[in-house]
């Protein structure tokens, strides 16, 4: 039961998923006018990017500007960052834990690097903030609207229900009452980037006056990115098992210091990582098989204590990882890679011998996980990754002997789908 609760934890804890950097050519605009040419870090914000990171050429180091230092940014998959002060509605909330009874409004200005949807006579940005999505709009000679995802609790025939305050279409109808090509859109119109889009580009082209050819360019569409991608391929390496035996009577047991396994096996399985957002955290899992313990017999010599005896103990250990992972840029050369998760053990084709004297019976139980996570660490570059896992287990015991199991893995894994984040060449 405590394997699948902890499971079950590391599954609600994957809400922000993310993975490494991906640099991209593209340019910044500082606020003292300079226009800064080279990669810049495409980090995929959802929230108003806060940090951004610009390297000149590839080789170079990366250097970090606040969103207070920054004009636009401009990637060149056709993101395009600017830094407004906009006026946003702060109770505008989706979030079910802060809805209210009550439709409210808090209008606080604040400056903050918004997505440029459309450029022209009329624009249009947008921002997500804490999870809810806002779109200012504005035409010449207006003041700007915003538009708010909105949400609220309404109680009606004794059940309390998520009621939408989000009257979009309503505030357009105003703003742009007098633009017939644009109220006819209305009613079709979904509140999102390619709807609202197109209803101020019909605004831009219909009724602005402004001759299409004079218009601003709009930035070019992004290319198709998944929101949420999967990486995956093939991991090999090393494991080293220790389960030492000790008495701890002090009485020198004939199996007194030995340890049932302590050589280095060969692994190899297959890995995923889940990611999304940000780009900075994976939902890890891999499935990784490897021998334990020894194929030939052990001896131990007899003592005036002791009969002579031996021992034989192996198999094969099929485990399942599942857990996070965080990505840290190290420069140019690639990401530090830390994680922690838990381990499901199987064991096949157990072979579990001890013989004293003349009497033989079973050797030592297959080691058990438990609720103190694996820990890892390591390095990514392109598709290599390379990580040592360490673990412990719970302790033992064969007949008045302890044992305190713990295992050590390097693996290097190779990622065999292509990076859907990398920019076509």
């Amino acid at each position: 039961m405590r394997k699948h609760i902890l499971a079950a934890l590391l599954l609600l804890g994957a809400a922000n998923w993310a993975h490494a950097q991906t640099f991209e050519p593209g340019y910044l605009v500082l606020q003292r006018g300079d226009t800064l040419r080279g990669e810049v870090e495409n980090a995929f914000w959802e929230e108003p990017a806060k940090t951004v990171r610009f390297r000149p050429t590839a080789t170079a180091r990366p250097v970090t500007y606040t969103s207070q230092q920054l004009r636009s940014l401009s990637l060149a998959s056709g993101r395009l960052l600017r830094h407004e002060l906009l006026t946003i509605d702060l109770d505008a909330e989706t979030r079910l834990p802060y809805l209210s009874h009550r439709i409210t409004h808090r209008p606080r200005p604040d400056s903050v690097m918004a997505d440029v949807l459309v450029q022209g006579p009329a624009t249009l940005l947008g921002i997500v903030l804490n999870e809810t999505r806002h779109y200012f709009v504005q035409r010449p000679g207006q003041p700007r609207l915003e538009l708010a995802a909105h949400n609220y609790l309404l109680y009606k025939d004794g059940t309390e229900r998520i009621a939408d305050a989000n009257n979009f279409r309503g505030q357009l109808l105003l703003y742009f009452g007098d633009c017939a090509a644009v109220t006819a859109l209305l009613p079709g119109t979904a509140f999102t980037d390619e709807g609202l889009r197109r209803v101020v580009r019909t605004y831009n082209r219909a009724c602005s006056g402004v001759p299409q050819s004079a218009e601003l360019p709009e930035p070019a569409a992004a290319a198709a990115r998944p929101h949420v991608v999967t990486r995956w391929g093939v991991t090999a390496g090393l494991r080293y098992n220790s389960l030492r035996l000790h008495d701890p009577l002090g009485n020198g047991g004939a199996l007194e210091g030995y340890n049932a396994d302590g050589a280095v096996h060969a692994l190899g399985g297959l890995y995923a990582d889940v990611m999304a957002g940000g780009r900075r955290f994976a939902l890890h899992g891999d499935v990784q098989a490897s021998r334990f313990g020894n194929t030939q017999p052990l001896r131990v010599a007899a003592t005036s204590t002791s009969l002579a005896s031996s021992f034989q103990w192996s198999g094969t250990n099929v485990v399942a990882h599942f857990g996070l992972r965080a990505f840290l840029p190290v420069g140019t050369l690639g990401q530090a890679v830390a994680g922690l998760g838990y381990e499901v053990n199987s064991f096949w084709g157990v072979t579990s011998e001890f013989v004293y004297g003349d009497r033989v019976s079973d050797f030592i139980y297959p080691f058990r996980g438990t609720l103190l996570p694996y820990l890892e660490a390591g390095f990514s570059q392109k598709r290599l990754t390379l990580m040592a896992n360490g673990r412990v287990y719970e302790p033992d015991y064969f007949y008045q002997l302890n044992y305190q199991p713990w295992s050590l893995a390097l693996t290097l894994s190779y990622r065999l789908n292509a990076d859907s984040d990398a920019l076509p060449k």
